[in-house]
């Protein structure tokens, strides 16, 4: 297969790609060191893209966490 098909078939299958890799990931970490320790590895993983979205964003730390505690009068 040339690199054009496989670039189509990704195109028209993007969605199905992306779960099948996220669940081979899943499986395999869960496999790896129990299904607690997967869970709390996600769950810092997503507090980490969350956290560099915002600071993609141009959002300083001081404005996050003005919005997480905002001053109160």
């Amino acid at each position: 297969m040339s690199v054009k098909a496989w670039r189509q078939i990704l195109g028209q299958h993007w969605g199905k790609v992306l779960g099948g890799l996220l669940g081979l990931i899943v499986g395999l970490a869960i496999l790896l060191f129990g299904f607690w320790k997967s869970l709390l590895l996600f769950a810092c993983i997503a507090i980490g893209v969350y956290l560099g979205r915002l600071f993609d964003q141009h959002e300083g730390l001081q404005k996050l966490l003005q919005r997480i505690w905002p001053e109160s009068d």
